[in-house]
């Protein structure tokens, strides 16, 4: 970019790019009832490589690269794209609780200044019967124009560091058909693509610990409540950007409940199994409270 080296892109990079990946090895490294793995080796610049496994499981439509990078660039974009023939004006990319629909199309200054926008865990890309998402766990640049999505995977800027960003980099990202519009499912995907459990040797059974009887409802965020009472506070908001009244179920005994602002400060009660109205996009702060069993002399 002519300036602000390390951060910027400027909109005539999409005039600048070619493919450039080359593919030195190819192998199929897992090829079981329930998971194929096809193991692929590219010079992706002069001086840079990429592996990756391209992952298909059984039971999700979702196609997943888990990737390594060695990066050793200057003055290099890197993307992934994938050429669709979904047709839609806007694409839908999630925010912090949320999403916003930013269009495809270039037809006036504002949309061209639009040739590289933010995203978080997923962008959608949806008609009324079907659609396809990108998920990914840590890249949030991405560039939408027709039916076609680019996630930006790596930037070789040599300003304030001239170092660049050279080094090794691992992460992850997949597509998502899927059958209908748009709805909390992609969201769901997006959140679950990000969080990848832990999984230890084992057996432990316990119930759930919070959850809502609507999808569209989701329980972001549990903590311990800052003033340190006997309460826990649970973020909740809105996914889908429509009215919902939905119930919070709780997999404890809890003996009241506070609906809170973002500071924790109490707003005014309710009753545990009372319903909650969300409107679009709408985040909720609840602080329930519960017995520590404790016994006072």
């Amino acid at each position: 970019p002519a300036g602000w080296d390390g951060w910027d892109i400027d909109a005539d990079c999409a005039m600048k790019l070619a493919p450039t990946a080359r593919l030195l090895e190819r192998r199929v490294t897992v090829n079981g009832p329930m998971e194929l793995r096809i193991h692929s080796v590219y010079a992706v610049c002069e001086h840079s490589t990429l592996t990756q496994d391209a992952v298909f499981r059984a039971d999700t439509p979702l196609v997943e690269w888990e990737s390594s990078l060695v990066w050793n660039e200057k003055h290099r974009l890197l993307k992934t794209a994938f050429h669709t023939n979904v047709r839609a004006r806007f694409a839908r990319c999630e925010t912090q609780f949320g999403c916003i629909q930013r269009p495809v199309t270039r037809n006036d200054s504002r949309e061209q200044a639009m040739f590289e926008v933010c995203n978080h865990r997923y962008t959608d890309l949806s008609e009324p019967s079907r659609g396809i998402s990108i998920l990914n766990d840590c890249k949030y640049g991405i560039s939408t124009e027709g039916g076609t999505l680019a996630l930006t995977l790596a930037k070789g800027g040599t300003r304030p560091d001239p170092r660049g960003d050279a080094g090794t980099y691992t992460f992850r990202y997949g597509i998502l058909p899927h059958a209908g519009g748009f709805s909390a499912a992609v969201a769901r995907a997006g959140m679950r693509f990000d969080r990848t459990p832990l999984s230890l040797p084992g057996t432990l059974a316990l119930p759930a610990f919070l959850w809502t009887d609507r999808p569209n409802i989701v329980v972001e965020t549990v903590k311990p409540c800052e003033d340190s009472g006997h309460a826990v506070i649970a973020r909740l908001y809105e996914c889908e950007g429509t009215r919902t009244r939905a119930f919070l179920h709780t997999g404890f005994e809890t003996t009241r409940a506070e609906v809170c602002d973002m500071m924790e400060r109490p707003l005014f009660p309710i009753q545990p199994g009372d319903d909650l109205n969300f409107g679009p996009f709408e985040i909720k702060t609840i602080k329930l409270y519960y017995d520590t069993g404790e016994v006072t002399k």
